[in-house]
């Protein structure tokens, strides 16, 4: 459209409107170099504020001295001063009126539509389609150059990342039937195999692995390829699927996403596959992700690096290090993120593989308070002193391992080879220790006795806190051995929480007095419902340090506050014991029963559960019919 040859035509003449409240619109064919346009010319009181000038293709408006190409609508709208809103307007929401019907006639019969917003919608889509389109071919286009995936990483998938074969078997009668995932031959020999056991395939000789416990076995891990693609460079994560079966070993290969990165740069476009499981070729790409893929720590494929890292002067990186010891690392953070953190290359060069995978993964963000970043050598690096930088080389430490030499240094003192080992093998972090290490000084005597515990370290670790808080209230001496170390931890635990509880409860029974009196005042009205038979034993609550006792000892809310004791004082409801015979002392079961009606309204165990369900629900249906036969000669009587 050739708009300004359009606007040099003089508008339409000026119409005796009347109507000085509304935007006017009036309409007319124009003609240019063989070229129509319709125009429709907008007046405001009396003014002609903005023309609007469209064809098949296009539109556009001057107003304000200047071109948009934004809906007559909004046109409107700016020719009354109003703000103008982005998005689609609703039938019936005109911001302007038809001068006459034969100016609105004109105007759809030129655009083909049944009204100028018709138009635009219809105009909008076709303009995105286009361009999606145009997206598209580009994209495509783009993808079209990055190289296949080479044979030689499938090999790398197939010996390092998954490795090795199975030996599916079944025991028979006549011996033991298998299938070889090499070979995929199949056949029956004596005896048998363990689950797991390495054995060799009778058919093929080949090692594998016996495993009589699955049809088929399904592995998957995220990898990494990077290649170079003409000017840039390519990072591409797979989801790596290996199945091994009766039909033998297969490996796919899905691609999640890749970025394209000009060569020299370590930034680039990411695009994502919009399927869920599609290989290279199957994939298609988009700019957006509307699958929510994302890049994540994956194995990188180490056979082509010397070639690639040059593209993004990553040669001294320490990636193809990480990426031959078989390392599950950020790749793309590594990438991103290694220029400003040039101390990883001295962390993977000096063995700390951990540590570096750590850091970059992303599970700790503390590197800035615990490493020196700007250090000249490895010790300035981590803080540590050259014999504790070769113990973290040693045991190839992590975050952690780092912690607890850091804290050995400072704290001048010695953790022994056994008692780190231990401390990196069991995950035990230097914060959940610190407490106990404030006032123990050692954290060998802290190891030493954690492992005598027969509870989990990280759960005894918070017992043995809880227990010596509790021991000082109770005015225990903690720096005496016997009251530091009990010899079994969770047994004096609960001892002081019962003592504690005990204390509790006697300041509980003192508001709940009152309370008490009314409940043993209605004893005997309940003396009915006690009731045995050969297993069981149903006995009524008689106080409210029972029902706090029982509370506690099922873990449950019938003695946690004044609810029930109240029920029971105002004769509503009572609570029932239900207990086993063959140890009445336990407390297994408690029941509230309605004392109007005789209704079972709940019954729990330990935990609020209801353990032999089945069996407890036919004794407490036993045990109402019981209740009602013994109510009814005394109505009877009242009668």
């Amino acid at each position: 459209m050739k708009r300004a040859k359009f606007l040099r035509i003089p508008p339409s003449a000026f119409a005796n409107m009347k109507n000085k409240k509304e935007v006017i619109a009036k309409s007319r064919i124009l003609e240019v170099d063989g070229k129509k346009v319709v125009e429709i010319s907008l007046y405001y009181k009396k003014q002609l504020k903005a023309r609007y000038f469209a064809d098949k293709e296009n539109h556009y408006a001057w107003i304000n001295d200047k071109w948009t190409t934004c809906r007559l609508d909004n046109v409107a709208k700016m020719c009354k001063g109003l703000p103008t809103e982005k998005g689609l307007y609703y039938w019936g929401n005109k911001e302007f009126i038809w001068d006459t019907k034969e100016d609105r006639q004109r105007a759809s019969d030129f655009l083909d539509s049944c009204d100028v917003d018709d138009y635009e919608t219809n105009l909008s889509e076709i303009k995105r389609a286009r361009a999606n389109k145009r997206k598209s071919e580009r994209i495509e286009k783009e993808m079209s150059d990055v190289p296949c995936v080479t044979e030689d990483m499938e090999r790398w998938l197939d010996e390092k990342v998954f490795p090795g074969h199975i030996l599916f078997s079944k025991k028979e009668s006549k011996g033991t039937a298998y299938t070889c995932t090499a070979c995929k031959g199949s056949g029956v020999v004596k005896g048998k195999w363990r689950h797991k056991e390495t054995v060799h395939c009778p058919k093929c000789n080949q090692v594998a692995s016996a495993n009589s416990r699955q049809k088929q076995k399904v592995e998957h891990v995220p990898v990494v390829i990077l290649q170079k693609c003409n000017d840039k460079w390519v990072e591409r994560q797979f989801k790596a699927v290996c199945r091994w079966s009766k039909g033998g070993k297969e490996i796919k290969l899905f691609e999640q996403c890749r970025a394209l990165i000009p060569i020299g740069k370590t930034h680039g476009k990411v695009y994502y596959g919009i399927l869920n499981d599609a290989d290279e070729f199957e994939q298609d790409f988009w700019d957006k992700n509307p699958a929510g893929k994302r890049f994540s720590p994956s194995y990188l494929y180490p056979g082509n690096l010397k070639e690639v890292l040059p593209c993004g002067n990553l040669e001294r990186s320490g990636m193809d290090i990480l990426a031959d010891k078989g390392k599950k690392f950020y790749v793309n953070r590594y990438i991103m993120c290694f220029h400003a953190r040039r101390y990883w290359e001295y962390l993977v060069k000096s063995g700390l593989y951990e540590l570096v995978t750590e850091i970059c993964n992303g599970y700790w963000w503390g590197e800035v308070l615990m490493l020196s970043t700007k250090a000249k050598n490895l010790k300035e690096l981590l803080r540590l002193d050259g014999n504790r930088v070769n113990r973290m080389k040693q045991i190839n430490g992590g975050v952690n391992e780092l912690e607890w030499l850091q804290y050995e240094q400072k704290q001048g003192i010695k953790i022994s080879k056994e008692s780190l080992e231990w401390l990196s093998k069991k995950k035990m972090t230097l914060s959940e220790c610190k407490e106990i290490l404030n006032d123990l000084g050692s954290v060998n005597k802290m190891v030493n006795y954690l492992k005598k515990q027969k509870i989990a370290p990280s759960k005894a670790i918070t017992t043995w806190r809880d227990y010596l808080r509790m021991a000082l209230l109770e005015g225990y001496d903690t720096q005496d051995s016997i009251v530091r170390f009990p010899k079994d931890l969770k047994l004096r635990h609960d001892q002081l929480v019962e003592r504690r509880n005990e204390k509790k409860d006697k300041e509980r029974l003192n508001e709940y007095a009152e309370l008490d009196k009314q409940i043993q005042k209605r004893l005997p009205e309940v003396k009915g419902y006690f009731y045995e038979d050969d297993t069981y034993m149903i006995i009524p609550a008689g106080k409210c340090k029972e029902l706090m006792k029982e509370g506690r000892e099922l873990h449950h809310c019938v003695g946690a506050s004044d609810i029930y004791m109240k029920k029971m004082a105002a004769g509503e409801t009572w609570i029932l014991f239900l207990r086993k015979k063959e140890d009445l002392e336990k407390a297994y079961y408690t029941v509230e029963i309605n004392l109007k009606t005789d209704k079972i309204i709940q019954f729990y165990s330990e935990f609020d559960r209801q353990p032999d369900k089945k069996v407890i629900e036919k004794l407490l249906n036993k045990y109402t019919k019981r209740l009602k036969t013994m109510k009814q000669p005394i109505m009877a009587l009242a009668v």
